[in-house]
């Protein structure tokens, strides 16, 4: 027994790594997307729920700026059915000029028709002032796979692989130099989610999107979102996360990419 949880353990390990690599080293994304997978819930609870949430900053003297953001979701949760619809409003001017000003609302339903398969909807509206986009619309939906399911001794989640195929229509409206440039298309819409929880206070996920034009192989658009926790001291955590994007083909004259990395601690009581 203690032999098999070594091995299976060790084809774990040995995966996990694999993944990480293949993830990494895609061509990552960008512009205007959103990682929806960031926004599904875990906890299956039946029923209607609502939260929002807001922040403001103000700083004055050597640096002036003011910021806001503007969360809020609903969800609405069945047997074999989810749904939900999340919005969200991020504002910030310096003395110097606006830094950010964009928003999205999305919305999805799920359907389970087996324990490994789901299929999905989806619905989008966006826009970013700073990739001069005046407005985004899609329509889509697929299939979701739950391809690995590793689970421990007493029934706890190890190690989870999630897949999803699917494709999309979309509209964009870019306002470049005075003129409006109107892009309208087809997309394939592909993702892997990636969770590993070797041990308590362990935790490790990476979520992968790809969505390759489907009349311009060349036009691709990838996201990668990588997060990792661990447990220093019995209340205390360190965490790390990636976010690096990447667009084959960007509308105004930006990098193809955009790297974030943060670290930081998380207390945790009692």
């Amino acid at each position: 027994m203690y032999h098999h949880t070594c091995s299976t353990m060790h084809i774990v390990r040995k995966s996990v790594f694999f993944l990480l690599t293949i993830l990494l080293i895609l061509p990552h994304a960008v512009s205007a997307q959103v990682n929806t997978e960031k926004l599904r819930r875990s906890d299956s609870t039946t029923g209607f729920f609502f939260q929002a949430g807001t922040s403001l900053g103000l700083v004055r003297g050597n640096s002036e700026y003011v910021s806001a953001d503007v969360d809020a979701r609903i969800d609405f949760t069945r047997e074999g059915n989810d749904n939900f619809l999340v919005g969200n409003y991020r504002f910030k001017e310096s003395n110097k000029g606006k830094i950010a000003n964009k928003g999205f609302l999305h919305a999805r339903s799920m359907w389970e028709t087996s324990e490994t398969l789901t299929l999905e909807g989806f619905f989008q509206v966006e826009f970013n002032e700073f990739l001069s986009l005046n407005n985004r619309n899609l329509l889509g939906g697929g299939v979701r796979l739950h391809a690995v399911d590793l689970r421990g001794d007493d029934g706890k989640a190890i190690f989870d692989i999630f897949l999803g195929i699917g494709g999309m229509y979309e509209h964009e409206l870019y306002v470049v130099a005075a003129a409006n440039i109107r892009r309208d298309g087809f997309r394939s819409t592909n993702y892997v989610t990636l969770t590993w929880q070797p041990r308590d206070g362990t935790a490790l996920s990476v979520i992968t999107y790809l969505q390759p034009s489907l009349e311009d192989v060349d036009d691709l658009r990838s996201t990668t979102d990588a997060a990792l926790e661990f447990k220093i001291l019995e209340h205390l955590f360190f965490n790390v996360q990636l976010s690096y994007r990447y667009h084959s083909r960007p509308m105004t004259r930006i990098k193809q990419y955009d790297l974030e990395l943060s670290n930081g601690l998380r207390i945790s009581l009692p």
